[in-house]
């Protein structure tokens, strides 16, 4: 997991792989709280893992996560006019 967060080295070709990491990250993306909305170092990713560990703190973290999307998606349908 550390391997991921390295930035040294060559950029590789074609389209990135989809990982663990890459999923958190855009699933905080727009979540808004105190807790860890963007994955930029391990220290990020342990403390999800201890949020995980709460079994209300998970529930609280992927209900908002949830409901951000719904919101999203409810904002693109009403821009394309469905």
């Amino acid at each position: 997991m550390t391997k991921y967060f390295k930035t040294e080295g060559s950029k590789q070709r074609g389209r990135p792989k989809t990982s663990i990491v890459t999923t958190l990250r855009r699933d905080l993306k727009s979540h808004n709280d105190h807790r860890p909305t963007r994955l930029h170092s391990i220290k990020d990713l342990e403390l999800l893992r201890d949020i995980a560990q709460n079994r209300s703190d998970w529930k609280h973290l992927t209900t908002a996560i949830y409901r951000s999307a719904q919101a999203e998606m409810s904002v693109d349908v009403a821009a394309d006019g469905h």
